[in-house]
This record gives C-alpha cells, sequence and structure tokens, in this order.
C-alpha cells in the first residue's frame, strides 16, 4: 500500500526532524508532498544524478514507492519538479544576497557572483541538471512541457536584475526599486546591445567559476595548488569582472 494503514504513522528516519525540514524547506511541519520534493532536492543536490537513489527518499519518509507516482507521476517527474524548484531557490537567492550587501554598487555586483559560487557549491549535483538537463533528466521532454516557460521567466528577471547591478556599477549609483516578475522591462535591458554583451559575459565568467569551484571541474579537481588557491582566486576574478565592466563604455 501506498500509505500507511489507517490511524498508524509511517516510520520516518530519526533525522528527519523540524530542525531538519526548517533548515532545507523553511517550514517546520511540511506536507508529505513537500517532504518528498525538498528531501530529494537536499539527497540530489549531495549526490548528483550518479548518486541518487528514489528509494532513500521513499524509505527515510516511512511510505511505498507508490507514493511518488501518487504525487509527481513518476521517478522522472519528481525530478524535473525538483529541479524547478531549485531554479526557484537560485533566483531567490541571488536577489537575497544582493539586498544583503553593502550599499555599493560594485559590492552588490560582486555579492551576485558570490552567491552564485555558494549556491553552487551547496548543491552541486543540481549544478549538472541545470545546465545540462537534455544529458541527465530522464524525460526532458516532460520538464521541458512543465517547467521551461517559468524557468524561462526566472532566467530573464536574473539576467535583468544583473543588467541593472552592471548598469548601477557604471553610474555610480544603487537602484533602490528591486525588479520583480511584475515590473522588470525585458525589453529594455534587451534595446543595448552592449548591455546585452557585458551581462552575457558576467553571467558566463560566473558560471564558470561556480561550476569549477563546486569541485566538479574534472582536470583541476585533484590538484592542491588549485584547491588552495580556489577562495583567492575566485575573489581576484570578481575584482577583475567588475574592474573589467568599469572601464568599459556604454
Amino acid at each position: 500500500m501506498a500509505r500507511p494503514q489507517a490511524g498508524t504513522s509511517p516510520r520516518v528516519a530519526e533525522s528527519l526532524d523540524e530542525t531538519f525540514w526548517r533548515a532545507i524547506s523553511g517550514i517546520a511541519q511540511p506536507s508529505t508532498r513537500e517532504k518528498f520534493l525538498y528531501l530529494t532536492i537536499e539527497e540530489f543536490g549531495t549526490l548528483g544524478p550518479g548518486g541518487f537513489r528514489h528509494k532513500e527518499v521513499v524509505d527515510k519518509l516511512g511510505y511505498t514507492m507508490a507514493m511518488i507516482n501518487h504525487y509527481f507521476g513518476s521517478r522522472g517527474g519528481l525530478i524535473a519538479e525538483a529541479a524547478s524548484t531549485v531554479y526557484d531557490l537560485y533566483v531567490d537567492a541571488m536577489a537575497r544576497g544582493v539586498a544583503e550587501a553593502p550599499h555599493d554598487p560594485q559590492e552588490r555586483l560582486r555579492a551576485w557572483m558570490t552567491t552564485q559560487v555558494q549556491f553552487a557549491l551547496e548543491r552541486p549535483g543540481w549544478m549538472v541538471v541545470l545546465n545540462y538537463p537534455d544529458l541527465t533528466l530522464e524525460n526532458p521532454v516532460e520538464f521541458n512541457e512543465l517547467f521551461r516557460a517559468r524557468m524561462t521567466l526566472g532566467f530573464e528577471l536574473n539576467l535583468s536584475r544583473l543588467a541593472q547591478l552592471i548598469l548601477d556599477v557604471k553610474t555610480g549609483s544603487v537602484t533602490e526599486i528591486e525588479l520583480t516578475e511584475d515590473n522588470f522591462d525585458r525589453a529594455r535591458y534587451l534595446g543595448d546591445p552592449r548591455l546585452v554583451e557585458l551581462t552575457a559575459s558576467v553571467a558566463m565568467s560566473t558560471l564558470g567559476s561556480a561550476v569549477w569551484g563546486a569541485g566538479s571541474h574534472a582536470p583541476s579537481r585533484s590538484t592542491a595548488e588549485a584547491l588552495a588557491l580556489r577562495d583567492h582566486v575566485m575573489a581576484t576574478h570578481h575584482s577583475n569582472v567588475i574592474r573589467f565592466i568599469e572601464g568599459e563604455e556604454l
């Protein structure tokens, strides 16, 4: 049976207490469906597509495999929705990182870059999926149909925020109005070719440093010198990016 018998409770792993759920979901007592989703996010983020086992999620929650089909249609459906949810968390984390930075245009841009690296360090397994969904997801067609439009909106909002941070560095000011899904002007940022180029360059270089920082770069991951210098090299890279932007004309 998919659910415990009436009057009984599932045998949940002792580690899955209120502290655990609050840490990974922000909720002390998430619903059963949310528990499947957030535990998958946690396990997959740590283990990656090669090490993740959905049976372990089921076992820890005290249910049977049928519950995944009940809530998500399939194992692939569970992972696809988890990937989309992780991207929502990523966009929110990027905005929060900037909001918590010092009230300075250079520091806010630096926060955008360092937050992306930190997010990758905490969830290396999802870095693979978000950047190579067609290779890592079991049903990329289903993923595209259900979640692509939602993720595209988050992607455009995130890059619009980055573009505004770049403009702020150029003007030496801080834009006080937060860009949201309801007020960001996509056409405004796309209408400036040089701004589009700079935004893409910052985004791609930051993604590269995030992948490398997360330990996923095979040629250097066993190099002691590279690992020892990681934080210094990434901080210097971010400073170089900011200096490059300051020297460019818009």
